[in-house]
């Protein structure tokens, strides 16, 4: 949760997650929001917990 949590203060504007397509500051930060409320599983960004 730590290493999340540093990277949300990141000052990003564009996000190469590798296998999807790229996104923006606004995407990667409701996937950290998100992970950190647990509503996302880690690992891959399309799995959600329920």
């Amino acid at each position: 949760m730590a290493s999340s949590v540093a990277m949300r203060d990141l000052d990003v504007s564009v996000v190469h997650g590798g296998h999807f397509p790229s996104f923006g500051k606004v995407r990667y930060l409701q996937l950290i929001d998100e992970y950190l409320a647990r509503k996302r599983q880690a690992g891959c960004h399309l799995r959600q917990s329920p």
